[in-house]
This record gives C-alpha cells, structure tokens and sequence, in this order.
C-alpha cells in the first residue's frame, strides 16, 4: 500500500490532532510531558505494525512534501525567534549553553566509540549522538544524505532515526518523572507565565481569528524566509563548511526577525511577522 505525498500530509495533520485528543484524556502523558506529535506518530506506527504483521499489507509513505516542509518549519523558528531576549538570560544562559555543549561533544564521542566497538564506521557513531539526540528528526533526515552519499555509510537516516526515537521516548520517561521530583522535593511551581499547550483541550483554549489575510502574510514572511536561506546555503557551499540546507532557512528567518524588530520596535503594523505571542495579544 503506498501513500502518496497529498494523503500522507493529510494524515500527518490528522495523527497531530488524534495525538492531541489522547495526551488531553490520558493524565500521565500530560505528567510525563509526552509530546502530541509523538503520540499519534506511535499511534501510526502500531497500526503499521499491525497491518503488516497481522495482514502482511506493507504500507510506505512517500516522502516528497517532507523536505520542503522541513524548510518552512526551520524558517518559521528562526522568524520566532527574538534575540532581543538573549540579553535576559544572563549567567544562568552561559552555564545552560556551556552544559549543553560538553553533553553534545560526548554524546559524538560515546556515538563514535560504539560504532568503533560493533566494527562500523567511527563517523557513523555521530548519527546516534548529538545529530539525532540533541538535533531532533529534522536534523537527522538533513544529515543523512551526506552520510549516505558523501561518506559511503549505509542506512545512515535508520540508524539516526531510530536512536532519536529512543531518545525521544527515553527523554519522556526519564526526564519527567526527574524533573517532577526535583520540583515537588524544591517545592517548585510554575510562573504562569506562559500558557500551557500540551494536553490543553480545544474547547479550554482561546483562539484567535483567522482570516486569509494572517494565513497569506504568515506564507509571505516563511517564503522571504526560505527565499534568503537559498542565498545563504549558496554562499556557504563556496566554503568548505558543509551545512544542510535548513540551517540557511533558520538564520535567515532570525534575521529577518532582527530586521523588522530594528525597523520598528513597537511589534506593531500590517505587515509584521505574525507569532504566537502576538496573536494571544489580540485574542
């Protein structure tokens, strides 16, 4: 059975919402903070599972909408992303950025130390450390050509992809019960600041309106975006650094957010960047 780009799209979306309801009815995904998306992507891979087990149906996704949607979700984080709050973090930043940084450099080494042990390729190592466990899906998928084409290391994308997999579930249920009990034994609570998105149900949230002129000036800013990061990925490859595409996408849209927010500071006009704190602004 194959599943064309339109319908796996399409499913994609569905299997967010069925993500959605089930983190809303189940209290422990809310508690462990399992993300939706990684709920009804489980959810596809048992029924998957099922068919090909239960049936022998094989059933295949292609693929051709992914690349460019990663784009567009790269884009959309840089044009969320305002450096103005950098400056806020402060030391307590630092110290974050430093932990984050030797954690990624021995993830590659133990990565790399592992794949030397079962024989393979030391560099293959890197696809199950910090590319697929602190990078995510998306940065894995955007490695694995290199590896495959450019390095001659085989089933590179399976094997990152199934280590981010293991991560992701591993962060779940290992990271949240951790942080529940450093918060209940601290006494800890949350600012309330900030919404809470996971496990919120639709009819307790507020919604914004939405109209074809947000839609079409949310593309305008993403395309602007995409259309910048091509200048850049093509002006990196005149350098011997080797960066995937969505990384131009990503500097490009943190640019441009750098851009409007010098041109005017206020947030405010027809044609400014429309992000999420804005739009809860105006509900």
């Amino acid at each position: 059975m194959k599943i064309d780009a339109f319908h796996g799209f399409t499913l994609a979306i569905l299997l967010l919402f069925v993500g959605k309801g089930l983190v809303a009815r189940w209290g422990i995904l809310r508690r462990y903070s399992i993300p939706e998306s990684l709920v009804g992507g489980l959810a596809c891979a048992l029924v998957v599972f099922a068919l090909y087990y239960g049936a022998g149906i094989v059933v295949s996704f292609d693929l051709e909408a992914r690349d460019a949607l990663l784009l567009y979700f790269f884009a959309a984080i840089g044009l969320s992303t305002d450096a103005r709050t950098l400056r806020h973090g402060g030391r307590p930043l630092l110290i974050l950025s430093g932990l984050a940084i030797g954690f990624m450099v021995l993830q590659n080494l133990a990565g790399m130390e592992m794949a030397r042990a079962f024989g393979l390729d030391p560099r293959a190592g890197l696809m199950v450390g910090s590319i697929s466990l602190t990078g995510g899906v998306g940065t894995t998928l955007a490695w694995s050509d290199h590896f495959v084409q450019n390095l001659g290391i085989a089933q590179a994308q399976e094997l990152g992809l199934a280590a981010n997999m293991i991560g992701l579930i591993a962060a779940c249920t290992i990271g949240g019960p951790i942080a529940g009990l450093l918060m209940r034994r601290h006494r800890l609570r949350a600012s309330g600041d900030s919404a809470l998105e996971i496990g919120t149900l639709h009819s307790d949230e507020q919604h914004a309106r939405l109209d074809y002129y947000g839609v079409l000036l949310a593309l305008l800013w993403l395309n602007c975006a995409l259309m910048l990061g091509s200048g850049i990925n093509a002006l990196v490859a005149l350098t011997p650094v080797t960066l995937p595409a969505f990384v131009g996408c990503l500097l490009a849209g943190i640019l441009l957010r750098m851009v409007a927010n010098w041109m005017r500071p206020s947030g405010r006009g027809r044609l400014w960047i429309p992000t999420r704190e804005r739009i809860r602004a105006s509900v």
